[in-house]
């Protein structure tokens, strides 16, 4: 099919994404859809040029895609209101997200992903427990979407109670970005969003006010805004992007994880023969279901790609789950390959100096969960009914996933 005969937001393409992207690379690697605002890059040279070049194409836009019907598509630049978060991290522009980085990467600190490791396993153990215990279980559900929200709050020291009420907030603010959402649903959303925005404000004021202050990320904020290397409202906004991030794109490396390992019996035979090559199936099923499909950059200057000129102020789409598959990168790239040569160089983790902070605590969660689904495991295989993915074309996250587990009589559980 050529690129014009796909509709990126028809359920068809939303669900299987991969064909239009193909085609994509193939024949418009730059790409202005009908009725478009914006471009779409999907070749892997020309994403990772762009990440790396933060002096000409900026990361500080808030454009949320916007569905025009017939395939058309247009973006919607939010109003700046004085009660919606400041910019931070994934979408500030140096020298400020330099800053702003720095604090973060202190707040979690060198070895911090050793030291929540057995964190983790607690967590997974619990979850597990319940998983096996069904026999055949929506994972999704009992445990793809509870580990990812409850350790982000835990790292960020806010109480767990009311864990799955936050990674609703989290889903509604993520569905913003959808590109399916009307303008009258995108109000909606932006509505509600106002809630998520004043408990973060509140949990920051509350973890600012206890004695003895917490550690770690939480910590690290506090200390920034007393020196005055930060504002309150930066902090607070901070402590939503990562629960945001944090809980949606380690319950989708999960999600995809294990229908991967479903779908492909040789691969899974493999895993149970080898489990040192866990990690490298980690990574491969980041690189084929990257959780976030792509981001924004917007150019500071005229910018030349594919010899076209875009005028400054060019919004451009990096599709890092179209780099992830280009073949002139990967050989056979759509195939699950455990010993593939370069296995961390894919792009879902973005690149350049919007890297993922939370890319080490990612591929640790998907890893134990992996290890332990394995060894407490004889076999498993999809369950009764569908699984689709959650309508959007900027993430990829299964809204359930039947699995039937065949559970070890005697299992391995770690010590702790």
């Amino acid at each position: 099919m050529a690129v014009t005969d796909f509709d990126p937001f028809s359920a068809d393409t939303i669900e299987n994404p991969y064909p239009f992207y193909e085609a994509l690379r193939e024949e418009a690697p730059l790409f202005k859809p009908r009725g478009a605002d914006c471009y779409y890059l999907s070749r892997y040279d020309d994403i990772k040029q762009v990440a790396m070049d933060p002096e000409r194409f900026s990361s500080n836009i808030v454009a949320i895609l916007l569905a025009g019907g017939s395939g058309r598509l247009s973006t919607f630049v939010p109003p700046r209101l004085p009660f919606t978060p400041p910019d931070v991290l994934a979408i500030q522009d140096p020298p400020i997200h330099r800053i702003q980085r720095k604090i973060a990467t202190a707040g979690l600190g060198k070895g911090f992903v050793d030291v929540l490791e057995p964190q983790v396993r607690e967590l997974v153990d619990e979850h597990m427990d319940e998983v096996l215990a069904g026999g055949e279980v929506d994972w999704m559900d009992a445990f793809a979407f509870r580990i990812p929200i409850t350790l982000t709050l835990d790292i960020l020291s806010i109480p767990r109670d009311d864990a799955m009420a936050v990674k609703s907030w989290a889903d509604d603010a993520i569905a913003l970005l959808s590109g399916v959402n009307t303008k009258w649903e995108l109000a909606r959303k932006l509505m509600k969003g106002f809630g998520f925005v004043k408990w973060c404000r509140t949990q920051f004021e509350e973890a600012e006010a206890r004695d003895p202050q917490p550690d770690f990320l939480m910590g690290a904020l506090i200390d920034a805004v007393r020196e005055g290397k930060m504002r309150q409202s930066e902090a607070a906004a901070t402590v939503m992007q990562l629960i945001i991030a944090g809980s949606d794109s380690s319950a989708s490396l999960m999600g995809s994880m294990v229908r991967l390992l479903a779908q492909n019996p040789d691969v899974q035979e493999e895993l149970r023969a080898h489990p040192e090559l866990v990690p490298n199936f980690v990574e491969e099923s980041i690189r084929l279901e990257s959780p976030f499909q792509g981001h924004f950059r917007q150019t500071k200057v005229p910018v030349e790609l594919h010899g076209e000129e875009l005028p400054i102020n060019s919004r451009v789409m990096l599709l890092w789950a179209s780099g992830n598959r280009d073949p002139r990168k990967w050989p056979d790239p759509d195939k699950i390959d455990l010993h593939r040569a370069g296995l961390r160089q894919h792009l879902s983790f973005g690149h350049g100096i919007h890297l993922c902070l939370g890319a080490p605590i990612g591929r640790m969660e998907g890893r134990i969960a992996l290890e332990q689904l394995l060894e407490r495991t004889d076999w498993v295989e999809l369950g009764e009914g569908d699984f689709p993915h959650r309508k959007s074309v900027f993430v990829r996250t299964l809204e359930r996933l039947p699995i039937k587990v065949h559970r070890k009589k005697k299992a391995i559980v770690h010590d702790l």
